[in-house]
């Protein structure tokens, strides 16, 4: 549906920034030495199943995507100073958008993980699955309020609804 409602250019630009981030979980995978079991393709990105060792491996490797899109996008501001392209500009906005938007405490994002990981460390599992819970409801409604102002800051464009929809979805299937 993005690709019918951006363009081929944008489709693959933003796609190229959900792969980074992937290579990103998939280069700490192995830096780690956890071996990856299984990966699904979902809506808005993949899930990488993998054992590990210990809560820091959990820890770096879920951090691992973000870090890629921090470092694509830092790439990107470099070339874009000499090279001005929408697209470049769009790849570096995706890299980012993509590093944020998975560093917040959502179950189901890596934010998650790392808040979940993090109070396991320190709490008891009862206690801190609870307080991701609780942590993770507030995150899911700023990511929706966050979305819903995109919305009406873009003039309702048909892309943004669509992908505030995915991400409504997306929250919503987190929770069970």
């Amino acid at each position: 549906m993005l690709l019918l409602l951006e363009g081929i250019e944008s489709f693959l630009v933003i796609l190229s920034a959900v792969l980074v981030h992937e290579f990103g979980h998939i280069f700490f995978i192995k830096l780690c030495k956890a071996k990856i079991t299984r990966i699904d393709v979902e809506v808005l990105g993949a899930l990488i199943v993998y054992d590990y060792a210990d809560l820091d491996a959990d820890i770096l490797i879920s951090l691992g995507g973000a870090a890629f899109n921090f470092f694509a996008a830092a790439a990107g501001t470099a070339f874009f100073v000499f090279y001005q392209n929408l697209y470049l500009l769009l790849f570096i906005c995706a890299n980012l958008a993509f590093a944020f938007v998975n560093l917040l405490p959502v179950a189901g994002l890596d934010g998650g993980r790392v808040l979940h990981a993090c109070l396991l460390k320190k709490k008891d599992i009862d206690v801190a699955e609870r307080m991701t819970a609780k942590i993770s409801t507030g995150a899911k409604v700023f990511l929706i309020l966050v979305s819903a102002g995109m919305i009406y800051l873009s003039g309702f464009n048909t892309a943004m609804i669509f992908l505030f929809m995915l991400n409504l979805i997306q929250l919503t299937n987190t929770a069970r």
